[in-house]
């Protein structure tokens, strides 16, 4: 298989979802473009006019208990979300989902979020249940996070259902910030369309897994999509990004004031210092993104950079030429094993499963590369 790459960043044609036009241009640098409000791009005081019109309708329905429900991880993207909430006055409840293995910087900078003057709770799921999802993501799709990033979006929205909430804030829509289904990235709301293509993949959603597994629906209903927010127009659930400028560096000064630290020196699998810090699986899933597609987190991240001025396209194939491919330190391998109970034996086993034999090719002495490897 012969891969090629996006004229203006470095993403591949492996990319799930990722489409180029005429000129050989990714989705997602098309979407930097509209973003950079260009002619013809977005408006965004039109946006925050939007905003402000929002936070009014939602003080009009004055909530009982909370005017929105914030999903958290104590990231930097998840602290700005909650910024933006304060800002206006809304009384917030942040709901952290704590499917994994959390660092303790990663329980340190979670703590920003009360003190910012947020409400928090914290939902960590049966573990069992949860810990045989995951091997049957890591087992099954090469992707331990699999059943896990359903539980991430899937919750909030459930504690606002219950709780009578009147918005749910998300994050971004991955559809139109990375690339994807066009009708699905034109919208500044979720749906179960969104659902079941960007958080579950593929379809691979909490019913899918039941029939397929034989697991008791009922006890996967907290990962699954609520229909019923599409059936009421009392709660809404919207995306940040739709009425601001999504971008890393922006969230990453504003976390800062509220505290947010990161560790010093370079992250494995990338040259950012302050992303996936906050749990330890993440790294296992964006590794087994590089088997399976050819690229991984560098490539996200230098992508992202390329698209905003930081970074150009010959310094990002530099630098993702020396990370994207790094090997997993003993660091996560052993937690990830101690956590699941594999071996480091059987680890591996299924790790070299999901090799994509299409990209991947041994050299001359034995050693695994990709070639063509950023040359396209």
């Amino acid at each position: 298989m012969k891969i090629t790459y996006c004229k203006k960043c470095v993403m591949p044609s492996t990319k799930p979802y990722i489409s180029f036009d005429e000129d050989g241009v990714c989705g997602g640098c098309k979407a930097a473009i509209e973003k950079s409000n260009t002619a013809g791009g977005i408006d965004w005081a039109d946006r925050e006019a939007q905003f402000n019109s929002l936070i009014e309708k939602v003080k009009a329905k004055k909530g009982k208990y909370y005017d929105a429900v914030v999903g958290v991880s104590g990231g930097k993207d998840s602290i700005s979300q909650v910024h933006r909430l304060l800002e206006p006055g809304l009384r917030i409840l942040a709901v952290n989902v704590d499917y994994g293995i959390k660092t303790p910087i990663g329980i340190e900078n979670l703590k920003c979020v009360p003190e910012m003057g947020a409400n928090l709770i914290t939902y960590r799921p049966a573990q069992p249940l949860h810990k045989k999802l995951i091997r049957i993501g890591f087992e099954e799709y090469g992707d331990p996070d699999l059943v896990s990033h359903t539980l991430l979006h899937a919750y909030p929205l459930r504690v606002a259902l219950a709780f009578e909430i009147p918005l749910v804030w998300l994050g971004e829509n991955s559809a139109f910030e990375y690339g994807g289904d066009e009708d699905i990235a034109s919208k500044h709301f979720i749906t179960r369309d969104w659902f079941s293509k960007f958080a579950a993949v593929d379809g691979k959603d909490p019913r899918y897994v039941s029939k397929k597994y034989d697991i008791e629906y009922e006890k996967l209903i907290p990962y699954d999509f609520p229909d019923e927010l599409e059936q009421q127009d009392y709660t809404q659930a919207v995306f940040m990004s739709h009425f601001f400028k999504w971008d890393s560096e922006d969230h990453l000064a504003i976390a800062k004031k509220y505290g947010f630290v990161a560790p010093e020196g370079q992250r494995e699998g990338t040259f950012r210092t302050y992303v996936g810090i906050d749990e330890m699986i993440n790294r296992i899933h964006q590794y087994m993104k590089v088997l399976k597609f050819g690229y991984g987190r560098c490539s996200d991240h230098a992508c992202e950079d390329i698209r905003a001025g930081r970074m150009t396209r010959e310094e990002a194939i530099k630098i993702v030429k020396e990370i994207d491919l790094q090997p997993l330190s003993d660091e996560y391998v052993d937690a990830y094993c101690e956590y699941l109970d594999y071996t480091r034996e059987r680890f591996f086993e299924i790790i070299e499963q999901s090799r994509n034999l299409d990209i991947w090719k041994k050299d001359s002495d034995g050693n695994w590369t990709i070639p063509g490897h950023l040359e396209g």
